[in-house]
């Protein structure tokens, strides 16, 4: 194989793949990149045991071949190099070693042949959809922080992705709280099926890291396997196995109080409020009354703190207390100037709206 690229493109491609990559004890070649040319291209894959990513970028190939290079130090080696461009040639008295140059560096380092590279398994498409990347991520970012953090609850660890007459729904919970977003996908009704998936949470980070927002993706289904594909980048991932509980039905029919707020202000007054609470006395307070919100919290550790933030609300006055993490994480993935929290009371499940089609349903905590 021999090959010349751009330092730019070389390390662009590299960051696409490089968080997939783990550090597998039992089979090594799976800690290295796969470097494969195919027409004027260098093809960049990165594998673990559930999801294998692969981007493509221009390259002048003089001689087309594969090889497997130690992930890591590849990638701090080329991060390190100069902009200019690289040219990489494996050798031909050992073909496991790679040398490559970039103006005045050059280096020699050793790979691992590809034969011995995982491959990908044979994958038959059931159906597929296609959607703006951006929209996808979007809305993966707007509820991946709900899940559970216990790997364990594979189910409730990752995300799902739910296909209803026409309409997705992305949906993560914990049992403590629900996020979720839902999107009308136009103009293939006649090719869809219903279906749910459940996304590994680590197939989730790397679409929100890896896909190209400016492209379309499309997102093609088996019982297993899911593989999203954008014109230069596909990401392969395997399915987690379960049925993904009624999250549906911890949303109140209807909300007899509402209040409506600019979010930027408000969260940072509730990320002011929140350095004063500790995990002993974890929580936050909101008291309502007639075009304000007093927002306060006290622990013995560090003390108290309290500030008003002006908001529309013609109640009556309410106390709620909140978990401030829970509270504080969705308004940082949302992108609406002004937010509403819905409630009955302040026992009973609270709504948080903003963005077109989003929902947040987190439960007050007991003072």
């Amino acid at each position: 194989m021999k090959l010349t690229i751009t330092t730019e493109n070389l390390l662009f491609a590299l960051r696409r793949v490089m968080s997939v990559i783990g550090n597998n004890a039992a089979n090594p070649i799976m800690n290295n990149f796969l470097l494969e040319t195919s027409d004027n291209k260098l093809l960049v894959t990165g594998v673990d045991n559930e999801i294998r990513t692969t981007t493509e970028i221009g390259a002048l190939v003089f001689i087309p071949g594969k090889i497997t290079l130690p992930g890591k130090k590849f990638y701090q080696i080329v991060a390190a190099l100069p902009s200019g461009d690289v040219v990489l040639e494996t050798s031909e008295e050992d073909e496991e070693v790679v040398a490559f140059s970039c103006q005045k560096a050059s280096y020699k380092i050793r790979g691992l042949n590809a034969s011995g590279y995982p491959e990908l398994d044979n994958f038959v498409e059931e159906w597929s959809f296609t959607m703006p990347a951006k929209e996808l991520v979007s809305s993966l970012a707007k509820v991946f922080y709900a899940r559970s953090d216990d790997e364990s609850r594979k189910v409730l660890h990752g995300v799902l992705l739910s296909v209803r007459a026409g309409m997705l729904t992305v949906a993560a919970t914990d049992g403590r709280r629900l996020a979720l977003v839902e999107k009308v996908i136009s103009g293939q009704e006649a090719e869809m099926k219903d279906s749910d998936i459940i996304l590994p949470y680590k197939t989730v980070s790397e679409l929100i890291k890896s896909l190209d927002t400016s492209k379309d993706v499309k997102i093609s289904l088996s019982a297993s396997v899911a593989v999203f594909q954008t014109q230069s980048t596909t990401i392969t991932s395997k399915l987690a196995e379960g049925t993904y509980p009624n999250y549906r039905s911890v949303i109140p029919d209807n909300f007899t109080r509402k209040v409506a707020m600019s979010r930027v202000a408000f969260a940072d007054v509730l990320n002011r409020i929140a350095l004063v609470v500790s995990e002993s006395s974890g929580s936050i307070n909101l008291d309502l009354s007639t075009a304000q919100i007093k927002v306060w919290g006290r622990s013995v550790e560090y003390g108290e703190a309290s500030e008003p933030v002006e908001v529309s609300y013609d109640g009556e006055p309410l106390n709620i207390a909140f978990n401030p993490e829970f509270f504080i994480e969705p308004l940082k993935y949302l992108e609406c100037d002004q937010m509403v929290m819905k409630f009955n009371d302040n026992v009973s499940p609270v709504a948080i709206c903003g963005d077109e089609g989003f929902l947040y349903i987190l439960m007050p905590m007991r003072n």
